[in-house]
């Protein structure tokens, strides 16, 4: 038998179907049925592979925190406390956090006398603490009731506590601020942090020609004051040296000129004095001996803290009223000795210490003329010798007598010259900070 004819007829039998037209209808039919029976098959063996359902189950458990503490700094820093009414020097040390029973224990055996120690409201206590909270000093000024003030100081030195009340060295060093008004200057100047004793200057230098409350919103002021350092850390501020305002596109400046090493007076650039004053002074023709606030001992080096402003004459010497006023107090005070105190308006009184006696029909309650004689130089209550101590209070804080109650001199060509020199330098500091287009003040 020929056995390759009948492995033909299989391939005859497929070439037949391959291109018969009817063969390809029949598979194309048969495709839906034969993937449904394939997706069928799929789905039973995914259902069958299946794993089986896992439970879950929350646990909670409180895990104890590794103890954590930090390094105790051995650095030392300054802190500085405002005094609050009722404020003693141990209650300010316990609102800062301070442990130290050693200091503690030394202030009620300090040597000073105990009315140094008593803080006044409003004064500013600074204090030298670490972080574990003990103390390595503190320092205050102090008014020692006789027109001057004194920075009480305590300091632990070689393991042993010192205190002093002496004057101490420091050094004056220059201050700028400038200050664009979006609110009341007073609000403006306090919260740049510009002392208080330099913004009564400033609100009186000008107050001949305006008040400082008049500026608005778009304003400028530009200060150059003195502050007083001790230990690398302010203590006090000194004389408000320049200042420029920028008041309604119009500009007022002013320069401070001292005439001595006691006494001084504001000008303009031109050097034409700034403010009036009263019609003439308390002493006639008396020299001043001893200036108001800050000054510096030339020899020394020493600070000087005073609140007025002395008349060096001799005693018996007639005192009269610089201008006129109301009498508000005829009285003997322990540090003044026999004191007089004249309210000229309503926010300007002056005083005046230490008289031998006061002038007759001067009584509290009382009126008087410029010129009306109110008492005599002498030497009572805490003074050294016969001298006039003469304060000069707006709103009842002391401001330089010779700044903003006396006469102003004139300048001579000689202190023209003097003048023109300085107002050179603090216009370029002037012009600098007026040139900054932001705000230079002190932050925290």
């Amino acid at each position: 038998m020929d056995y390759r004819k009948l492995i033909r007829i299989p391939q005859k039998c497929a070439d037949k179907l391959l291109n018969h037209h009817m063969s390809w209808l029949g598979v194309a039919a048969c495709l839906p049925l034969l993937g449904t029976a394939t997706a069928f098959a799929v789905a039973n063996g995914a259902k069958e592979t299946q794993p089986e359902q896992i439970l879950q189950q929350q646990v909670v458990e409180r895990l104890a925190l590794p103890e954590f503490r930090f390094a105790e700094s051995q650095t030392r820093y300054w802190r500085d406390e405002a005094v609050k009414r009722g404020d003693t020097i141990a209650r300010v040390l316990n609102r800062l956090g301070v442990r130290d029973n050693e200091a503690r224990a030394f202030l009620y055996t300090s040597p000073l006398a105990k009315n140094l120690l008593k803080l006044k409201v409003g004064a500013t206590l600074t204090v030298q603490t670490n972080d574990a909270g003990d103390l390595f000093g503190l320092r205050f000024l102090q008014d020692d009731d006789n027109g001057e003030q004194v920075l009480v100081a305590l300091e632990k030195r070689d393991g042993q506590w010192q205190a002093s009340a002496d004057p101490v060295a420091a050094e004056s060093v220059e201050t700028v601020r400038s200050i664009t008004l979006k609110r009341g200057a007073a609000a403006e100047l306090a919260a740049a942090r510009v002392p208080a004793d330099i913004r009564n200057q400033l609100a009186e230098v000008f107050s001949d020609q305006f008040e400082l409350s008049s500026l608005k919103p778009g304003d400028r002021i530009n200060l150059v004051y003195e502050t007083m350092v001790y230990s690398g850390a302010p203590i006090a501020s000194g004389n408000l040296l320049a200042v420029s305002i920028l008041r309604g596109g119009q500009l007022h400046q002013a320069f401070y000129f001292a005439h001595d090493s006691e006494s001084g007076a504001y000008y303009d650039a031109a050097g034409k004095p700034i403010k009036k004053g009263f019609s003439r002074q308390p002493v006639a023709s008396a020299r001043i001996s001893s200036g108001f606030g800050l000054r510096m001992h030339p020899i020394l080096r020493s600070l000087r803290m005073h609140s007025g402003i002395d008349y060096a004459a001799s005693s018996g010497t007639p005192i009269v009223a610089p201008a006129d006023g109301e009498l508000v107090k005829v009285a003997r005070e322990s540090g003044y000795g026999n004191v007089v105190m004249i309210r000229h308006n309503g926010k300007l009184t002056t005083l005046y210490a230490h008289m031998s006696a006061f002038g007759k029909g001067i009584k509290p309650g009382g009126k008087v003329k410029a010129g009306d004689v109110i008492g005599y130089v002498g030497s009572t209550g805490r003074s050294t010798g016969a001298h006039l101590h003469f304060e000069v209070r707006i709103n009842d804080q002391p401001v330089d007598p010779a700044t903003n109650a006396l006469p102003t001199p004139g300048l001579s060509r000689t202190q023209l010259a003097q003048f023109d020199a300085k107002k050179q330098v603090l216009s370029a500091r002037l012009d600098l900070l007026q040139s900054i287009p932001v705000n230079v003040a002190l932050m925290d």
